[in-house]
């Protein structure tokens, strides 16, 4: 099991997540949760934690100020951002950063569990005593075929299990082709193929927001709408009739 903690000064956000969220199902155990920063540098490097999610803002430290401090110490966690609509800019700074990832508030259950599996083989490959080594000169080609499979098939369930059945790779390894060529997660593409979709039906065709959702591969339309502004910086509708929010 691989040890998950939460830094964030406002629990009601994440507290059903702490508690209704599968853990053990997706390989992890939660290690705690702190609301102060500067008490859990102390716990992340006595426990020494594989997972941390942390809020962006907070008092004293910010979550980039406690990810500096962590690494400046010696920790190997790797960490998932959390963050608000205002936030969201820095969130995805953060991903170039060396962040694994990043997390809407309030989260959504579904992308939650896809983004453990994700994580899971991320980790998987880190501690693995046989690490992924490219040895196919013809790689490049593959991930590009890996990127056309998602440019067709974004509105359908897609995850990393499937991709990795229907390409006989493991999970690890496709994680590591998209951290390697293409600069981003797997999660991370698949949503800017999404949106970049719905911002093509929304300038071009009369279908609802719940419609368009669902076209492009989000079961929840509220969550499509959060997304879609975090993205964009409009909401749907605003999008929609070129206004600026």
């Amino acid at each position: 099991m691989y040890k998950v903690m939460f830094v964030d000064d406002e629990p009601w956000a994440i507290i059903d997540i702490m508690h209704n969220t599968p853990w053990e199902s997706t390989g992890f155990a939660m290690a705690g949760y702190w609301d102060k920063p500067t008490v859990a540098l102390k716990e992340i490097i006595k426990s020494k934690p594989d997972l941390v999610f942390t809020d962006i803002r907070m008092p004293v430290w910010d979550g980039f100020e406690l990810i500096k401090q962590c690494r400046e110490s010696g920790s190997e966690a790797e960490f998932i951002v959390l963050s608000s609509y205002s936030d969201f800019v820095y969130a995805k700074q953060a991903i170039k950063a060396a962040v694994l990832d990043y997390c809407l508030k309030p989260v959504n259950p579904a992308v939650l569990l896809e983004l453990l599996n994700e994580i899971k083989s991320v980790l998987d490959d880190k501690y693995s005593p046989n690490p992924v080594i490219e040895d196919n000169q013809d790689l490049p080609e593959l991930f590009n075929e890996i990127l056309a499979y998602m440019q067709e098939n974004y509105h359908r369930k897609l995850g990393l299990s499937h991709l990795a059945e229907h390409f006989h790779f493991n999970k690890n390894y496709i994680c590591h082709l998209f951290k390697k060529h293409a600069k981003t997660t797997f999660i991370a593409y698949l949503t800017q193929l999404r949106i970049e979709a719905a911002k093509n039906l929304l300038e071009n065709s009369k279908l609802s927001h719940g419609e368009i959702s669902v076209q492009v591969g989000f079961t929840d339309a509220y969550y499509f709408s959060k997304v879609f502004k975090a993205e964009c910086g409009y909401s749907p509708s605003k999008y929609r009739r070129g206004e600026e929010e």
